[in-house]
C-alpha cells in the first residue's frame, strides 16, 4: 500500500520538475520547443521495505501540433541513490517528508523489481492510503491509472540481482535485468504511450505462445487504463481523437513488457557491414535470415487473423505509394524520368495477384535481427514504424513489405562501404545477399515468392522513394543508394522517346542503361523478354537482340525488306521498325565469315505456360506437370512459314537467374537467358531446336555460383556417364486399347495376379527395350505370369544402384533405348495379356550434383534439415514432402508413368523409411513432427494424395507398398484415413517362411509357428507375397541355396515352397531366376544362368511354375477371396511333429463353388496313409503334385487322386487317406471342379 500525504506541499511541483528535465531526454519528441506538460494520471507501486516512493506519471505534452502522452516512472528517496547521478531528475521539498531526491525510475532497482513483480504475477497498482497532514485523518483514494500484469498470481518472481538501462533508445527505455539462477531479461518501458495494443507486445506474445525460436521469449507485460482527454464539447476522446466511453477511462494500452535477453550478441547490420567491408560472402547468413523471416511470417499467419487482399486494400496501398513516389520526384527531379515506368509498375500491380494480408514486423531491417549462437537469427522490435499511428501499425499488411525492407537494408550495408571508399563496389555483394535472402525465404515458406516478384520490386521502389526523401533532406551524400535502386528496379531506355532515323533504318538512342545491360548479360535479369525481342509503345516498334561478335545485324520483315540494327553495348543490338506494330520477323546476322545466318528470335514469343498452369504449379496441384515443364517440341504458324522449336520450362524458385545451354548454342549459355514467370517457373521457347537436341539448365544460385543441371522433367537423358537431358517427341501409336478398356472395368483384387520381377539390364544383359519386347514377352507368356514388375526403369547413373538412386524421374533408362522403345515393350506385354508394374522411388533421390540435389542452389527438392533431408542408410537425399511443389512433382510423376507409358501399377519402394522420422536414425538424429511424434505426417500426405489421384485419374490401376512395419491401414482407403494403397508386400510372411524352410527338416517342428503365423494377420491388409530381388543378393543366397540338404532335397524344397506360396492367400511375386531355381545369387552385372534350363532338374522347376500359374488362373478359389477370410480355412495347422500343413481355398463365402485342398509336407520323410479332412465326399483329383517326375520329383503320390469318405476329420464331414511325398505339396480338387 502506498501512503499519500494529503495536503502536503511540494517545491518545486512534480510537473515543474519534469518541465525542466524532460526536454533533454532522447525519447522526448518535441525537440526545439519548450515542453508544456499536463498530468493525465498516475499509478504507484509498493516498495516492500517502505523506504522508496514509486510513482509513474502519465503526462501530456501539448507544445507541439499534436499532443503526445509520455510515461515517466519516478522514485522518491530521502538520500541519493549511489551511482545514479545521471538519472537524477531533481530535488524537491516535501512539507511532510523533507528533502526528496527524485530519480528516473528506470534507473532505480526498486522500481525495476516492482514493475517486474507486477508483470510476472498479474499484479496491479498499489492501493492508495491518504494521511491528512493537518487532521491526521486516514482515507483511501482511487488511482487515476490502473494497471495489471499479464502473468499469473502464483508465478514465481525472478530475483533481480542487478539492472542497467541501455542508452540510445528513441521512443522507449530498455532495462537489462540480471536475475539469480536464470538467464537475464530485458524490460522495455514505453515512453510514448498510445491507446491500443502495442504490436511489440501482442505479436511477440503470440509468437512465444506458438513456440517460436525466432523471437525472444516473452515473459510478461503490463497493460494500463488511464483517463481520456476531453474535446471542446467535453466528450472523452482517445489520443487520436476518437470518442470513448462516458466514464472517461476508455484509454487502454500497453505500458511495458519483459522478455528474454541475449547478452554479448551482434545484430545482423553489424555482421553484414563487416562482411561487406571485407568483401566477404554473406550468402549463407542471408539465406538463413530469409528462412527465419519466412518462419516468423508463417507463425504469425497461423497464430493471428489473416484476410485476403481486396481491390480496396490494393488501391489504398497503391495510392500511398503513388504519393510517396511523387514526393521523391519533388525532392529529386531527375527521378521524373522513371515516373512512366513506375506508373506502369503500378498498373500491373493493380491486376496482380496479391498475397493474403496478415500481421508483419512492419519496420524490418538488418538492425532488427540478432545472431544468437545455437539459435540462429532472432527477430526483435515488432513495434512497427514509430511515427505511424498505432491503429495503422495494428492493421493487417502484406509480408512483402518486410521482405522489401530487408532487401533495402542489404543495399544500405553495401552503400555504407561505398560511401567510405568510393573506389570500391559492393554491388555484387548486395545482389548475392539479397538473392540469398529471397532464396532462404522461398525455401522455408509455402508462399511462392516468384509469383510476387514484381510486387516485391514495387515495395522496394516504395521503400527507396521514402529513403530518397529522407536522404535528400538529411544526408545528401547518401542519396545515391536509394536513387540507384530506383533506376535498377525501373529499367528504362536512355531516351524516353524512341525515334526513327533514316526512314526507320536505325535506332539512335534505344540502348539500355549500362547497369541493366550488365544484369542481363550476366544472366541475373529475371525477365529478359522485357529487354530483348520486340516492344512497342503504341507509336513505335523496337527490336533488341543479343548477337555477340556480329559484324552486322538486320531484321527481315515478311515483305522481304530489312531494317538495320545498331550495336549498343557488349553484343546488344537494337533498332526501330517501320510502323507502330511488331510484325513477324527474322534476325539476319553476319560474322567475320561474311555468311548470313537467318534465325528466329526466341524473345518474340509469348510464354508457353498459361496463368492457370502457373497457378496450379504454385499451389502444387498440377496433375499433368510433365505437359508444361520440361522440354516440348512445338510448331507455330507465321507469315514467314511454320516455326519449329522447343519450349523449355523449369521450376527453380530460389534461382537468381536461369540460362539454357545445349547443342543449339554450342553450350554457351549467355545467349539464352530464361524469363521468370509466376510460381518460380523459368521459361523460354527456342525456335529451330528439335528432337534429339541435348540441353541443360544453367542456374545461378543465391550463393552466386552457376550450376549446370539436367532437367528434372526431362523425358529422355543422355546415356550415362553423360548427363545432359535430351529433347524428345513421341510418335508411338499404341495397340493396347483392348487391354486398357478391360483394365478400366476390372478390379485387380478379384483377379489372378502372379508377378514376375525383372531387372531389365541383367535379365539378359545387353538387351534393349525392343529386344525385351520379343524375348521377355514370349518367356513370361510361356511361364504364365499375369504381370511383370520392372525394377526402376527411371534414369539412374550408377547401375549397381539397380535404379533406386534416381536422377531422371521422368525418363526411361536410356541405356536400353528411347522412350518410344519402352512404350513398345509395355505395348507388347499388354497385347500378350501381361500387365506391367513399375518400381517407383519417391522416398529419396541421388546426390549427383548435376541432378536434383540443391537444384537452384538451395535445398529445393530435399528437406533443408539433414535430420529430415538426408538418408543415413542409403546415402541419399530425402524429398521435402511438406513442400507442395515437391509433392506435386512426385504425384504427377506417378500419373506420368501410368498415363504416358500405360503402366498398370506402381510398387512404391521403401515406404517404411518414408513413414517414420526416426527410420535408421539414433536418438537425437531426427526431428519429431508437430505433435512430438515419430510419424512423418508430410510423407503420409504425399502417399495418400498419390494413391487417391492415381485411382481417380487412372481407373483399374493399383499401387503397391513395400512396407515392412505394422503401420495401420496401409491398404485402407484414404477416405477411411488409410494410406490408400491397393496392395502391401507381406514382408512378415516372407521373413517367417524363408526362416522356416532354411531349417533342417528335423528341426522345423520347433519353428512350426513361423509358417502358420502369417494366417493370423493375412486379412489385416491386402497382401502380395514377395520373393523379391532383396532376398537373393548380398550374401543371402539364392532361393535354391536357402534350402538345406543335398541338391535333390534343395530342389524339392524350392518346389514345395513355391506351391505353398501360390496356395497361400495373397497375390504372389517371384524374382527372375527363382522360376528355375538359379544356383548363384543374383548379380546385377551379368545375365541369369540361362544354361541351367538345359538341366532337367532346373527345367522341372520352371515347368512347375508354368503349371502353378495355369492352375492358379483356372481356379478362382486361389485368388477370388485373397483378402477375405471366407476364402481360406485351415484343415490342420497343428501337425508340427510331421511338418505337415493342410488348408482349403474357396471361391466364395458360401463355399459352393471352386475349392482347392492344399497339403504340404515340409519334412524329409514321406507322410504315408495320413487321413486329411475334406469338405466334400467323392473323388478328389491331384491338380498339382510337386513330386511329379516332370518337375524333377520321384513321382510319388496317390495315383492321381483320393476318395473322401464320410469319416469326419479335422472338423470336416469327410476325409481321405493319402500319401504326401517328402518335401512336396499336393493340390486336390473335387473331381467336378477339375478343369477340362
Amino acid at each position: 500500500m502506498a501512503i499519500i500525504h494529503a495536503g502536503a506541499s511540494l517545491k518545486p511541483t512534480k510537473l515543474e520538475l519534469l518541465q525542466g528535465w524532460i526536454g533533454d531526454r532522447r525519447w522526448y519528441g518535441g525537440k526545439g520547443s519548450r515542453p508544456h506538460l499536463e498530468l493525465r494520471g498516475s499509478y504507484r507501486f509498493d516498495d516492500p521495505d517502505g523506504e522508496v516512493g514509486v510513482e509513474i506519471l502519465l503526462v501530456t505534452d501539448t507544445s507541439g501540433p499534436e499532443p503526445v502522452l509520455y510515461q515517466v516512472p519516478l522514485t522518491y528517496r530521502s538520500a541519493p541513490l549511489d551511482g545514479a547521478a545521471e538519472a537524477l531528475v531533481g530535488e524537491m521539498q516535501h512539507s511532510a517528508l523533507g528533502n526528496r531526491f527524485v530519480y528516473d525510475g528506470c534507473h532505480d532497482p526498486v522500481f525495476v523489481r516492482a514493475l517486474l513483480r507486477a508483470m510476472v504475477t498479474g499484479g496491479r497498482q498499489a492501493e492508495l492510503e491518504t494521511h491528512d497532514v493537518t487532521t491526521g485523518e486516514v482515507g483511501h483514494r482511487e488511482s487515476t491509472v490502473t494497471v495489471r500484469g499479464s502473468g499469473h498470481r502464483h508465478s514465481s518472481v525472478p530475483a533481480v540481482t542487478a539492472s542497467r538501462v541501455l542508452s540510445g533508445e528513441q521512443s522507449n527505455t530498455s532495462i537489462i535485468v540480471d536475475v539469480a539462477d536464470d538467464d537475464p531479461l530485458i524490460i522495455k518501458v514505453f515512453r510514448v504511450v498510445h491507446a491500443g495494443d502495442n504490436p511489440d507486445v501482442t505479436l511477440q506474445t503470440a509468437l512465444t505462445a506458438a513456440g517460436s525460436e525466432q523471437v525472444p521469449r516473452m515473459v510478461a507485460s503490463l497493460r494500463g487504463d488511464w483517463p481520456a482527454p476531453h474535446d471542446s464539447d467535453g466528450r472523452a476522446t482517445t489520443h487520436d481523437g476518437r470518442a470513448t466511453t462516458s466514464d472517461g477511462r476508455a484509454c487502454r494500452g500497453h505500458l511495458a513488457f519483459a522478455q528474454e535477453f541475449f547478452p554479448g550478441v551482434r545484430d545482423a547490420w553489424r555482421e553484414a557491414l563487416d562482411a561487406a567491408t571485407a568483401d566477404r560472402s554473406f550468402v549463407t547468413s542471408a539465406h538463413a535470415l530469409g528462412a527465419a523471416t519466412a518462419q516468423v511470417h508463417a507463425q504469425l499467419a497461423q497464430a493471428l487473423p489473416t484476410a485476403p487482399s481486396t481491390a480496396e486494400t490494393v488501391a489504398a496501398q497503391l495510392d500511398t505509394m503513388r504519393r510517396r513516389f511523387g514526393s521523391a520526384v519533388h525532392a529529386v527531379p531527375e527521378l521524373g524520368s522513371d515516373q512512366a515506368a513506375f506508373e506502369a509498375l503500378l498498373d500491373r500491380a493493380t491486376d496482380a495477384n496479391w498475397p493474403a494480408l496478415q500481421r508483419i514486423h512492419g519496420d524490418y531491417h538488418l538492425g532488427q535481427v540478432l545472431d544468437v549462437p545455437g539459435r540462429g537469427w532472432v527477430l526483435l522490435d515488432f513495434e512497427g514504424e514509430p511515427l505511424r499511428p498505432l491503429p495503422e501499425r495494428n492493421e493487417l499488411d502484406t509480408p512483402l513489405r518486410d521482405i522489401a525492407g530487408m532487401l533495402r537494408s542489404f543495399d544500405y550495408a553495401a552503400g555504407s562501404v561505398e560511401q567510405d571508399d568510393p573506389a570500391v563496389s559492393r554491388r555484387d555483394w548486395a545482389t548475392q545477399s539479397r538473392e540469398a535472402f529471397l532464396a532462404g525465404y522461398a525455401a522455408q515458406s509455402e508462399t511462392e515468392l516468384a509469383a510476387y516478384q514484381e510486387l516485391i520490386e514495387l515495395f522496394e521502389v516504395d521503400k527507396a522513394a521514402y529513403e530518397v526523401v529522407y536522404e535528400a533532406r538529411n544526408r545528401p551524400d547518401w542519396l545515391d543508394i536509394p536513387r540507384s535502386a530506383i533506376h535498377r528496379l525501373l529499367p528504362t531506355t536512355r531516351s524516353d522517346q524512341m525515334s526513327d532515323q533514316d526512314n526507320g533504318s536505325t535506332a539512335p538512342s534505344t540502348a539500355l542503361r549500362q547497369e541493366t545491360a550488365d544484369e542481363l548479360l550476366a544472366g541475373r535479369y529475371g525477365d529478359p523478354h522485357r529487354l530483348l525481342g520486340p516492344h512497342t509503345d503504341g507509336s513505335t516498334a523496337l527490336v533488341r537482340v543479343f548477337r555477340p561478335l556480329a559484324r552486322t545485324v538486320q531484321v527481315q520483315l515478311p515483305d522481304g525488306s530489312r531494317t538495320d540494327l545498331g550495336h549498343d553495348y557488349e553484343g546488344l543490338w537494337s533498332g526501330t521498325l517501320p510502323g507502330a506494330e511488331v510484325p513477324d520477323y527474322r534476325v539476319v546476322t553476319t560474322y567475320d565469315d561474311g555468311v548470313e545466318h537467318v534465325t528466329d528470335d526466341p524473345y518474340r514469343f509469348l510464354p508457353t505456360l498459361g496463368e492457370m498452369d502457373l497457378h496450379l504449379i504454385a499451389e502444387g496441384r498440377h496433375e499433368q506437370l510433365w505437359t508444361v515443364l520440361g522440354a516440348h517440341v512445338r510448331r507455330y504458324e507465321s507469315p514467314q512459314g511454320t516455326v519449329h522449336g522447343t519450349s523449355f520450362a523449369v521450376w527453380a524458385p530460389g534461382a537468381r537467374g536461369v540460362r539454357l545451354v545445349g547443342d543449339f548454342n554450342t553450350w554457351n549459355a549467355q545467349g539464352h537467358p530464361m524469363r521468370r514467370l509466376n510460381g518460380g517457373v523459368w521459361e523460354l521457347f527456342v525456335p529451330g531446336v528439335g528432337a534429339g537436341t541435348r540441353y541443360k539448365f544453367d542456374i545461378l544460385g543465391p550463393d552466386g555460383i552457376w550450376r549446370e543441371k539436367a532437367d528434372p522433367l526431362a523425358r529422355k537423358a543422355e546415356i550415362a556417364p553423360a548427363t545432359a537431358s535430351v529433347v524428345t517427341e513421341s510418335s508411338y501409336e499404341w495397340g493396347d486399347a483392348d487391354w486398357l478398356q478391360q483394365r478400366s472395368t476390372t478390379h485387380a483384387h478379384q483377379r489372378p495376379m502372379s508377378v514376375y520381377e525383372v531387372h531389365p539390364m541383367s535379365w539378359r544383359q545387353g538387351k534393349s527395350w525392343r529386344d525385351l519386347a520379343s524375348e521377355l514377352v514370349s518367356y513370361v507368356s510361356e511361364l504364365g505370369f499375369s504381370h511383370v514388375e520392372f525394377m526402376p526403369v527411371m534414369e539412374h547413373p550408377y547401375p549397381p544402384s539397380w535404379g533406386y538412386h534416381v536422377t531422371g524421374y521422368y525418363a526411361p533408362n536410356s541405356r536400353l533405348g528411347d522412350p518410344d522403345d519402352f512404350r513398345f515393350l509395355v505395348d507388347a506385354l499388354h497385347r500378350a495379356g501381361i500387365g506391367v508394374i513399375l518400381d517407383w522411388v519417391p522416398g529419396h533421390f541421388a546426390t549427383d550434383e548435376w541432378a536434383l540435389a540443391r537444384f537452384d542452389g538451395t535445398a529445393l527438392y530435399e528437406h533443408p534439415d539433414p535430420r529430415r533431408g538426408w538418408h543415413p542408410e542409403w546415402g541419399s537425399y530425402i524429398f521435402d514432402f511438406g513442400r507442395p511443389q515437391v509433392r506435386n512433382f512426385l504425384v504427377a510423376n506417378a500419373i506420368y508413368w501410368m498415363q504416358e507409358f500405360h503402366a498398370d501399377g506402381l510398387r512404391v519402394d521403401g515406404v517404411a523409411s518414408m513413414l517414420y522420422l526416426d527410420y535408421s536414425r539414433n536418438e537425437g538424429e531426427w526431428l519429431p513432427n508437430r505433435h512430438g511424434g515419430r510419424e512423418n505426417l508430410e510423407a503420409v500426405q504425399l502417399l495418400q494424395e498419390t494413391n487417391a489421384t492415381a485411382y481417380r485419374r487412372m481407373p483399374g490401376t493399383f499401387m503397391v507398398a513395400e512396407e515392412s512395419t505394422s503401420w495401420p491401414g496401409v491398404t485402407k482407403p484414404t477416405s477411411a484415413d488409410g494410406l490408400g494403397f491397393g496392395f502391401k508386400w507381406n514382408m512378415g510372411w516372407m521373413h517367417d517362411t524363408l526362416d522356416y524352410v532354411a531349417q533342417q527338416p528335423i528341426y522345423r517342428r520347433f519353428h512350426h509357428d513361423e509358417l502358420t503365423f502369417s494366417l493370423v494377420y493375412a486379412w489385416s491388409e491386402q497382401f502380395v507375397l514377395p520373393i523379391s530381388h532383396d532376398e537373393v543378393v548380398h550374401g543371402k543366397g539364392s532361393l535354391l541355396r536357402k534350402m538345406p540338404g543335398n541338391r535333390w532335397e534343395q530342389l524339392a524344397g524350392v518346389r514345395a515352397f513355391l506351391a505353398n506360396m501360390w496356395g497361400h492367400p495373397g497375390k504372389q511375386l517371384l524374382f527372375m531366376g527363382c522360376e528355375f531355381a538359379q544356383e548363384s545369387e543374383w548379380a546385377d552385372g551379368r545375365s541369369l544362368d540361362w544354361w541351367l534350363l538345359d538341366q532337367p532338374a532346373h527345367r522341372g522347376v520352371a515347368e512347375l511354375v508354368v503349371d502353378l500359374n495355369r492352375i492358379y488362373k483356372d481356379h478362382p478359389a486361389l485368388w477370388m477371396h485373397d483378402h477375405d477370410p471366407s476364402g481360406f480355412q485351415w484343415i490342420d495347422a497343428n501337425n508340427r511333429d510331421a511338418n505337415l500343413f493342410s488348408y482349403l481355398r474357396f471361391e466364395n463365402p458360401e463355399r459352393t463353388g471352386d475349392v482347392i485342398a492344399a497339403v504340404i509336407n515340409f519334412s524329409g520323410s514321406e507322410a504315408r496313409d495320413v487321413r486329411i479332412g475334406l469338405p466334400r465326399a467323392g473323388r478328389w483329383t491331384e491338380a498339382l503334385n510337386t513330386d511329379a517326375e516332370r518337375y524333377g520329383g520321384a513321382n510319388r503320390g496317390n495315383l492321381g487322386g483320393v476318395t473322401a469318405d464320410a469319416v469326419p476329420e479335422h472338423g470336416q464331414e469327410f476325409s481321405a487317406v493319402m500319401t504326401v511325398p517328402p518335401l512336396s505339396a499336393i493340390w486336390f480338387v473335387p473331381e467336378a471342379s477339375t478343369p477340362e
